[in-house]
């Protein structure tokens, strides 16, 4: 069975409409498929507080759509801690000290809602492909779709030990063979040729006989 690819939308609660739009992307995500992770789907308050539980879903996710704004942007700037108060809590804004900390664990994609801004994406995302939803939502969802599965660490192999007796003996060179044993190979050679030598001297000798007594014949 595939796991799913968990996506966390991190927003600032600008307004009624805007908080709407954040709702309405998430539950489109979820009807495609996807595992997505947003604050209105906790009956409670979390009881490690929101930036424990902010910092937990941020290092669990693969993606996180950062929504751009100008309220969001200005408070990222400010660096605010959320409120642990329901009164004050006013949205899942980062910090670049959470950016900084996260951004190797999961990939943060700029989000503008519709006629956004290019200038209210948040520095570290500027420059990165941004999506204007719900207009370019396929191209979005195509992304997510594909996505590539964390790295992990690969174990080096073990280096065998080897002492130095027998890295010499594998890197010292192969003597050459004994001049006895290459004279002997020689002489083995030179005695093969002399007897077929002698096998063809008889041969030719055979063949003269023949003729001889063949001419005294007839």
């Amino acid at each position: 069975m595939s796991v799913r690819t968990r996506i966390f939308i991190s927003y600032s609660h600008d307004s009624e409409p805007h908080v709407q739009f954040v709702l309405d992307l998430a539950e489109r995500l979820i009807e495609d498929g996807f595992n997505c992770v947003l604050d209105f789907y906790l009956d409670e308050a979390p009881a490690e507080g929101w930036q424990a539980w902010l910092a937990t879903e941020l290092a669990e996710a693969d993606y996180t759509l950062v929504i751009c704004t100008s309220t969001y942007l200005e408070r990222y700037q400010q660096g605010a801690v959320i409120s642990s108060s329901e009164q004050e809590f006013q949205g899942l804004v980062i910090t670049a000290d959470l950016y900084s900390q996260f951004a190797k664990q999961t990939k943060f994609i700029p989000i503008l809602p519709e006629a956004g801004k290019l200038q209210d994406i948040i520095p570290p995302l500027q420059g990165q492909n941004a999506f204007e939803l719900m207009a370019d939502y396929l191209g979005l969802h195509q992304l997510l779709k594909n996505k590539q599965p964390k790295a992990q660490v690969v174990e080096p192999e073990p280096v065998k030990w080897q002492d130095e007796a027998s890295q010499a003996a594998r890197s010292a060179p192969v003597p050459p063979k004994p001049a006895d044993t290459i004279d002997s190979s020689a002489r083995q050679g030179a005695a093969k040729n002399q007897q077929l030598m002698l096998y063809a001297a008889l041969a030719v000798l055979a063949l003269f006989v023949l003729v001889a007594i063949a001419f005294a014949l007839f």
